[in-house]
């Protein structure tokens, strides 16, 4: 649980310096450049960042599911053909 809110944290850092680099960029070289809307400037990348988290975080469930079934699988079979050998 904890590493979702590190990975949500990250990813939250990540989106807002990629939605707002250019932007940041051009107010450092211009004062007057005029303000981004919150909505465009906050609200759309961490919006994005906790979508993003939540599917990464769903098809890592999904894929433990999978490597959990494979290996169940894997020793009933591997127990049936080669456990059960008659002497």
């Amino acid at each position: 649980m904890i590493i979702t809110f590190v990975s949500l944290a990250i990813n939250i850092v990540i989106f807002l310096l990629i939605f707002n680099w250019s932007y940041l960029q051009k107010r450092r070289i211009d004062p007057q450049h005029p303000p981004k809307p919150i909505a465009q400037s906050l609200l759309f990348p961490v919006g994005l960042a906790i979508a993003f988290t939540l599917l990464v975080d769903a098809y890592r469930g999904i894929m433990y599911y999978q490597l959990m079934m494979f290996l169940l699988v894997t020793v009933v079979l591997v127990w049936k053909f080669y456990g059960s050998k008659p002497s």
